[in-house]
């Protein structure tokens, strides 16, 4: 693209009019997304200087633009006739130059699937819901109760959204485990430990797919291979992948900014106890103040357009700037004021249009039940560090903490361990017992010699009785089958691949 200055759909010359500054592929006026960006970004700053859009390299050689506006950010989710959510025109082998929180199709395509995830989810109401999270919620809690101390993030907020997934899934609570483990070293871990995670995570989708299509059962999987639009194994084992994906992480951080929150403000944390600040409105508040995506790489040009001041060419990449824009003038007049922004769910979280998070009810209700559990239960509670001690992802894309350090009343009781070793039970030990032999059974019934001693008219009775007639005893074919250790073939039970994947990674800890 030639550089030039791009007048903006009003006339006249942008914010920070340069053409360098308005093309991404002008060279190095782009912002460098992959050079030690800080998460603290001045959007403010960026805002003023380039209006509601600036042009980023995302990686070396990668360029396009990070919107930073409210009303750019929500003209692009709407638009799905010149922004597509799909990279495989647009990207070189057909994945997303970043990383992307939506379904990546669109049209026909787009509404069939998303259309399977929607109608499976809403089988999941709250009466279903709700225990399932308490559940996890508790036994995770439990396992710190006696402590008197936790992070938050590793022991708490990180492993429940996989555990509550797996349930859901309809999983015993081992590969919910095994599911949180794999996060954990995908996304915080080094890149050896994240090598071996990926692979991992994608035979677990695989294997919970092939499971649930040989026996299906009343679960979330298993629904959604029954759903009348018919997913391909293939299909379905994106759709469960991308529920895992868009709702592991953000939730995780979701959990640990709002109770983050309610540490840091007391008057947060008076007006939630009190009632005046209820649990949905607590979400809302951390999802406009502290949302746990900042940017996701989300829709890609399809045409040559001019947008916002800036000549956008067919295929540049498009970043959705959501922290960017909810701290946009135009929308955050109540800053930080939990109380200002009670009830405004216009924030842009949760995306809009149809790519729209189809897990917002589902995650909102995690959120809040996971929130209310860990006040309940850990009395008392309060930070461990100071607000400056705490340790931030170094990500501009996942805003939340390494870790969540606090103290707490604790219960002085000691919960079992999570998953305690099975142990086989040993076989009954026979043993011979023996048993005085009773008298010889007499009389008709026996054929049996009556007593000495008896009358002449009983001795002639008993030989006036025939004998029963013997008839030829016939050999009796071998037998065959367990009973008699027949060599009928043994019918294998072979483990299947999630068995296998649970073993595997078992064996590497």
């Amino acid at each position: 693209m030639r550089q030039e200055t791009a007048a903006d759909d009003r006339g006249g010359t942008p914010p920070g009019g340069a053409g360098a500054d308005r093309c991404p592929r002008g060279g190095g006026a782009a912002l460098p997304l992959h050079v030690g960006v800080g998460a603290d970004m001045p959007w403010s700053r960026l805002r003023e200087r380039h209006g509601g859009l600036v042009a980023v390299e995302i990686s070396p050689g990668v360029s396009g633009w990070l919107l930073l506006g409210y009303k750019e950010n929500l003209q692009v989710l709407r638009d799905q006739t010149r922004f597509s959510a799909d990279p495989r025109p647009w990207s070189p082998g057909g994945a997303a130059p970043a990383r992307s929180g939506a379904l990546a199709h669109d049209g026909e395509e787009h509404r069939r699937l998303r259309t399977a995830i929607v109608d499976t989810l809403a089988r999941v109401g709250t009466p279903q819901l709700v225990p399932v999270v308490e559940r996890a919620a508790v036994h995770l809690l439990d396992r710190v109760a006696a402590d008197g101390s936790a992070d938050l993030i590793g022991r708490f907020a990180a492993p429940l959204p996989a555990l509550v997934l797996n349930e859901l899934f309809g999983l015993p609570d081992a590969y919910g485990h095994l599911l949180a483990d794999l996060t954990l070293r995908l996304w915080s871990g080094g890149p050896d430990r994240a090598e071996h995670a990926a692979p991992a995570i994608r035979s677990y989708f695989r294997g919970l797919v092939a499971r649930k299509r040989a026996d299906p059962g009343e679960d979330v999987a298993s629904w959604l291979l029954a759903h009348p639009n018919g997913l391909t194994d293939d299909e379905a084992v994106e759709a469960l992948s991308l529920l895992w994906e868009t709702g592991h992480e953000p939730t995780t951080h979701l959990i640990g900014n709002a109770l983050l929150r309610l540490l840091e403000d007391p008057n947060v944390w008076t007006a939630y106890l009190g009632g005046t600040l209820t649990p949905e409105d607590l979400v809302d508040y951390v999802m406009w103040t502290e949302p746990p995506i900042r940017m996701l790489a989300g829709r890609y040009s399809t045409t040559d357009v001019r947008f916002a001041g800036a000549r956008i060419r067919r295929g540049d990449p498009l970043l959705l700037g959501f922290a960017a824009a909810h701290t946009d003038p135009s929308v955050s007049r109540g800053g930080d004021d939990a109380m200002a922004l009670a009830g405004n769910r216009s924030h842009l979280s949760w995306g809009a249009g149809a790519h729209r998070c189809p897990a917002t009810g589902f995650a909102r209700e995690l959120v809040r039940t996971a929130i209310d559990t860990a006040v309940d239960r850990l009395r008392g509670m309060l930070l461990a560090v100071g607000p400056e001690d705490l340790r931030r992802r170094a990500s501009l894309t996942v805003h939340g903490l390494v870790e969540l350090p606090v103290w707490f009343t604790a219960t002085g009781e000691r919960a079992e361990p999570a998953e305690p070793r099975e142990e086989r039970a040993e076989a009954p030990v026979r043993r011979r017992i023996r048993r005085k032999r009773g008298p010889a059974p007499r009389g008709a019934r026996y054929q049996a010699p009556l007593a000495r001693g008896g009358t002449e008219e009983e001795q002639a009775a008993v030989e006036s009785v025939p004998a029963p007639a013997v008839r030829p005893r016939r050999r009796s074919p071998q037998g065959v089958g367990a009973r008699y250790q027949a060599p009928f073939a043994r019918e294998e039970v072979r483990p299947d691949s999630l068995e296998k994947l649970l073993a595997t990674w078992r064996s590497r800890e």
